[in-house]
């Protein structure tokens, strides 16, 4: 079972009714749980969305920048970690599909609304859920508009391009959609150029 990555332990785990124990828990001997420091910070990442520094520093780690890489990187670590993100993903009904299929969608109606600045802004947020896109200086942030409609379908195009040829296609089988890039079109439905 180590040779799975850790969403595979976890999946496995839980098939079989086992959880990471939790602090304060009675364990069976020889099972390992987090200790009361790397379930703070844990709690303090994920629950009150704290930087993985800050969630370190509020737990009382004496150098948060480098223990909160070496938490990241623990195997307990990470597999409670992927435990509580699926217990929160079964208890508010939210995932990392559902959110980029909503997000899909979202810019699609927009542009088709012709509000170009909210279609950008949904293909931009689109790539940070997927992770494609995690620093600002990956994004060019101008006043939209300012710009013409030819430079508003540039950038749009430009984003999608930037994203293609990284993207993994995440739809459910029951909304199939091409994981081609999807054309632009005009109020006319004709496409854009």
């Amino acid at each position: 079972m180590h040779g799975l990555p850790v969403v595979g332990i976890v999946k496995a785990r839980a098939r079989q009714g086992m959880t990471m124990p939790k602090v304060g828990e009675q364990v069976e001997k020889g099972v390992k749980r987090l200790t009361p420091p790397q379930q703070k910070f844990l709690d303090n990442y994920i629950h009150k969305d704290m930087t993985q520094t800050g969630a370190a520093r509020a737990a009382g780690y004496k150098n948060p920048n480098v223990s909160a890489v070496q938490l990241l990187n623990h195997p307990r670590v990470k597999e409670r970690m992927e435990e509580m993100r699926q217990e929160l993903e079964s208890k508010y009904g939210v995932s990392v599909t559902k959110s980029v299929r909503d997000m899909q969608r979202l810019r699609d109606e927009a542009w088709q609304a012709g509000n170009f600045g909210a279609a950008i802004k949904a293909e931009e947020l689109r790539l940070k859920v997927t992770g494609l896109m995690v620093a600002r200086s990956h994004v060019t942030h101008e006043n939209v508009d300012n710009l013409t409609r030819d430079q508003i379908v540039e950038q749009l195009q430009e984003f999608m391009a930037r994203a293609k040829d990284r993207m993994i296609d995440v739809t459910p089988t029951e909304n199939p959609t091409e994981s081609e890039q999807i054309p632009i079109t005009d109020y006319n439905g004709e496409a854009v150029k």
